[in-house]
């Protein structure tokens, strides 16, 4: 899959000139010095680029189980700044390093993003935050035990199209949203059979990989972002069990209902991380894009890629009664942002906004438990722990068990 993301990225850099943007930005006299414990890679898209036009941030150290293979990414990103280390535990143990980015598989999110929090590190955590909702909690404690901020990397959300929907939603002009539907799907082969996303031990499956879709359908189908108000009722939840270990859900489609302020909307979830070929013959490279549809009541939005809307995206608002169509987009600013941001910026370089500013608040004395209160775009610990809580509950009514 980072294949496909790094094509995409080159692209995207190539047409907005974001080489010369990096040569050229000037960095503060004491950026927030950053490390990484994994040489994923994911690391060159959700990282690396991101840091490379961010005034305020350094990257500093890569940690690996193989130094050679943090040395490796060192060298051929020209991470000049950046040592190796070892172990996860010796990149912990350098107090210089503020704050980490955590790219590891699924099922190490929860001790690593602890271990780091309590070594006295900012948290940049990849989803799925954790492998359950226990977890999430154990997460927020620690956080606001240590007073170092935690953030999922839901970078999708922290994106100024995300927001305009968002707004679009929440208006009232188009009445209620009754149902949200987010669809997913990856051919299969694009993953090997022993990928980590197949292992049970490594919290894997469709659900927790491509958790985008529970996070899109509970953001715009409740009022507030955070869901703690919410109720979740699962109607109907279907796996295709992997055919070498059936804890696995190599897809699911689901169905529930999010209940909040005593209004209800129906929910629909598709996923897959091995979608059938063609015929048997045609893989459907297609589907890489998501799709989101909302149905309010008087009007369809439809936000296709809202994943990676950076790359390109036509939000399109249908009007039931006239069937006038208008369409929206938005690279820059927004309701969320206010006016922030540049038409060269990713979802990842909107999130790493983000986390540096929340980081920076707190630094400067801001309440780490109020962070979702402050001005400019978050995903909280809440609304983390709400959208784990969702995926359990789809487990269970699929017959599949929890992430341990």
């Amino acid at each position: 899959m980072s294949w496909a993301l790094d094509l995409i990225l080159g692209a995207h850099n190539w047409y907005q000139g974001v080489s010369k943007i990096a040569a050229s930005t000037k960095k503060t006299a004491s950026p927030l010095r950053l490390g990484i414990l994994g040489a994923a890679a994911i690391n060159p898209a959700a990282i690396f680029d991101p840091v490379s036009t961010h005034p305020d941030v350094i990257i500093v150290g890569i940690a690996a189980r193989s130094k050679s293979k943090a040395e490796a990414q060192i060298k051929q990103y020209s991470l000049t700044s950046a040592r190796a280390y070892s172990s996860y535990d010796d990149l912990l143990s350098d107090p210089t390093i503020e704050a980490v980015y955590v790219p590891l598989p699924n099922g190490l999110h929860a001790e690593w993003a602890i271990k780091a929090l309590q070594a006295g590190k900012h948290v940049l955590l990849e989803k799925p935050i954790a492998s359950n909702a226990q977890q999430v909690r154990d997460i927020r404690r620690v956080s606001e035990e240590t007073g170092e901020v935690a953030l999922e990397a839901f970078h999708w959300r922290l994106y100024p199209a995300a927001h305009l929907v968002k707004s679009l939603v929440d208006s009232g002009e188009y009445g209620k949203a009754t149902e949200v539907k987010a669809k997913w799907e990856l051919p299969a082969g694009l993953f090997a059979k022993d990928d980590i996303r197949f292992h049970y031990d490594l919290a894997g499956g469709s659900c927790m990989d491509l958790m985008y879709v529970f996070s899109a359908t509970s953001y715009y189908a409740t009022p507030t972002p955070n869901l703690k108000d919410a109720e979740v009722e699962v109607l109907e939840a279907k796996a295709r069990p992997n055919k070498t270990d059936p804890r696995i859900d190599d897809a699911m489609s689901a169905t529930y209902v999010l209940r909040s302020d005593s209004h209800s909307t129906l929910c629909k979830i598709e996923a897959d991380l091995a979608a059938p070929w063609l015929w048997g013959l045609v893989p459907k490279f297609w589907t890489l894009m998501p799709s989101l549809s909302i149905e309010m009541e008087q009007a369809t939005i439809l936000f296709p890629g809202f994943a990676g809307p950076w790359s390109g995206h036509a939000i399109t608002v249908t009007d039931k009664a006239t069937g006038k169509v208008t369409k929206h987009s938005q690279y820059v600013d927004g309701a969320q942002w206010g006016q922030r941001g540049a038409r060269f910026w990713t979802t990842y370089r909107y999130q790493l906004e983000a986390f540096v500013d929340k980081v920076r608040a707190v630094q400067a004395g801001a309440d780490v438990r109020r962070l979702g209160e402050m001005s400019g775009p978050w995903v909280s610990l809440d609304e983390s722990e709400a959208v784990v809580g969702i995926v359990e509950k789809v487990y269970e009514k699929a017959g599949i068990p929890l992430r341990k």
